[in-house]
């Protein structure tokens, strides 16, 4: 019950990002997202928590973009938080601090797999089902 009071402290409370951060992020090439809609979707997970969403949602859809992203942050000390599916439990997807909600949904590739040592190289967005529908030619399956 002091989930909605605790969070609503810390989301009226934090710095917001800086304007300049922000157009220093749009320029790194991936979509940069401040729609409200947007933001409460990347703010909420399926924890018990309250929703407190991130104050912009950047779009990776290579490394080079995350590593920009996240050094452009780092330089202004702005929190980054990842952002796969949105299934988490433990709550970390709330911006209790602000910052950027790092989106890397697009980043889906299944990079290599090594069947004999049961081992695969895939991007952080790769989602299981995708993973297993690569995998079914080789006998292996990702069970989870």
């Amino acid at each position: 019950m002091q989930a909605r009071p605790l969070a609503r402290r810390f989301f009226s409370a934090r710095p917001r990002l800086p304007e300049a951060t922000v157009a220093a992020l749009e320029r790194v090439g991936c979509a940069v997202s401040r729609n409200p809609g947007v933001l409460a979707a990347h703010g909420k997970d399926e924890s018990h928590h309250a929703p407190v969403p991130p104050d912009a949602v950047c779009f990776a859809t290579s490394t080079d973009e995350v590593v920009a992203v996240v050094r452009l942050c780092a330089e202004a000390r702005v929190p980054v938080i990842p952002f796969g599916a949105g299934t988490s439990l433990e709550g970390h997807l709330q911006a209790l601090h602000g910052g950027v909600s790092l989106d890397l949904s697009a980043m889906d590739a299944v990079l290599a797999v090594d069947a004999d040592d049961m081992d695969c190289r895939v991007q952080a967005g790769v989602k299981r089902h995708a993973l297993n529908d690569h995998l079914r030619a080789t006998g292996l399956q990702f069970m989870v």
